[in-house]
């Protein structure tokens, strides 16, 4: 709740500014009809919404940017590194 409200109130003093462009204008929306629906139904999609996959094993997400797309394993190559660092650390022992 406190990023939706803090969310809503950046794109607040965006637009009061005059700061933002049309596609920022258009993803501020897209982002409130995803919280709306999810505060509706307690699920973000909607047949006029890019698909918003549920967190799981397979670690698939909702890249959110002026063009919403799923994707999966944000953060991999990141783990690899700490996975090959205690793997080298446990051989040592």
């Amino acid at each position: 709740l406190f990023c939706l409200l803090s969310f809503q109130y950046c794109c607040f003093i965006f637009h009061f500014a005059g700061q933002a462009t049309e596609e920022e204008s258009k993803l501020s929306r897209t982002i409130m009809r995803y919280w709306t629906n999810f505060a509706k139904n307690g699920n973000p999609n909607s047949e006029d919404l890019v698909h918003w996959p549920q967190y799981d094993r397979d670690e698939n997400y909702l890249e959110i940017d002026l063009m919403q797309k799923a994707s999966k394993k944000l953060k991999e190559g990141k783990m690899e590194f700490w996975v090959q660092l205690t793997k080298q650390m446990m051989k040592e022992k």
